[in-house]
């Protein structure tokens, strides 16, 4: 019921996927739920494709990321961003290129929802969260994914 543009920009930085406001047309809402839909399909593996680095395993058919033998509970967000970062671990990717898996949408320049779902990751994932050794920031080229730090 919040339909004012400072609630839905709040929304999307805390990490919503989408923000709809009422009234909503049907069309309109049965074709942000067939988005949706595809984002997952970009994003979805085969079952069996196992994703490891060092001591961090996600599973992509069970949706379950383990950190040092410990099930993490991770936000849609936050494990389809690292499936994307794992995959291209090594890689810097930019916002544009994480925003284009993520949701199938280009980088408008406003959108921060990656800045913080990587914010979010690193609180998990990081000893020193300021440090960020795992989660790397390639100040104006995008994120890196580090290989060697997460044994």
């Amino acid at each position: 019921a919040l339909d004012d543009s400072h609630d839905q920009v709040l929304g999307l930085e805390i990490g919503a996927d989408d923000y709809v406001s009422k009234p909503c047309e049907p069309r309109v809402l049965l074709a942000r739920i067939r988005t949706l839909l595809r984002r997952c399909q970009l994003v979805e593996a085969p079952a069996d494709d196992r994703l490891t680095i060092g001591q961090l395993q996600l599973l992509p058919g069970e949706r379950q990321v383990w950190w040092r033998d410990q099930l993490v509970e991770l936000s849609s967000t936050e494990f389809n961003l690292l499936a994307i970062l794992m995959r291209h671990a090594g890689e810097v990717l930019s916002r544009d290129q994480l925003i284009q898996q993520l949701r199938g949408i280009e980088f408008n320049g406003v959108d921060r929802s990656v800045d913080v779902a990587i914010s979010k990751l690193r609180r998990r994932f990081e000893e020193h969260p300021g440090e960020a050794r795992r989660i790397k920031t390639v100040w104006g080229k995008g994120y890196l994914l580090s290989r060697a730090e997460w044994d």
